[in-house]
């Protein structure tokens, strides 16, 4: 696995940060595999998500590709404390531009691969959800692998993982990956329309 820099973004100060959707756009055509849609999660979308992420009294929430912030601003709305949330994302102006808006919320510029490394061996195991916004189907296998590994490193046994999609069917092959899942809902009211689904191991 090739080393990516960690770097926990400072805290921001300065000028007023532009529009989510706008700074989203731009990373969308700066690389646009790296980005699943060219605009940010919808409100249903983000319902959707929320409806389905468990986070116990000592648990924390974890998303891997926090984008610019939608789905962290669902989990504030839905009460998940600041603190107790982390958004690692891989790009660093959307990391930089996370921080600024959310400036409580565990920030992480670096590679979800790592992320027993960002959450620390205290929290490894106390992760009530993780939240999969990486357009994943886009990714080779080998790769695809290593995140999931990464997932059920830091998950307690027998949880499952979110992952949003815009596919029909289920983004990952579940028989090579060594999943089971299901699609827990579908929205309409998001561009493209979006999926939900859960995994967690076939074991």
């Amino acid at each position: 696995m090739s080393q990516v820099e960690v770097d926990v973004v400072d805290k921001a100060k300065g000028r007023k940060a532009p529009p989510a959707a706008w700074v989203f756009f731009q990373r969308w055509l700066a690389n646009p595999l790296s980005m699943g849609s060219i605009v940010p999660s919808s409100i249903g979308l983000r319902k959707l998500v929320t409806n389905n992420v468990i986070c116990g009294p000592e648990e924390i929430v974890v998303e891997f590709g926090g984008g610019t912030g939608a789905i962290t601003r669902a989990l504030l709305e839905a009460g998940v404390p600041a603190e107790r949330v982390w958004s690692v994302e891989i790009d660093g102006e959307l990391a930089s531009f996370l921080h600024k808006t959310y400036p409580d919320v565990n920030v992480v510029h670096g590679d979800c691969r790592e992320i027993e490394k960002f959450i620390g061996a205290e929290l490894v195991g106390k992760v009530g959800t993780i939240v999969v916004g990486i357009p994943m189907v886009m990714l080779p296998v080998d790769l695809q692998k290593e995140i999931v590994a990464a997932i059920f490193r830091v998950l307690p046994e027998g949880r499952r993982f979110l992952l949003y999609t815009y596919c029909a069917t289920s983004p990952l092959d579940m028989k090579k990956l060594g999943l089971k899942g299901k699609r827990l809902g579908w929205t309409p009211r998001n561009f493209p329309p979006a999926s939900v689904w859960g995994y967690s191991k076939a074991v």
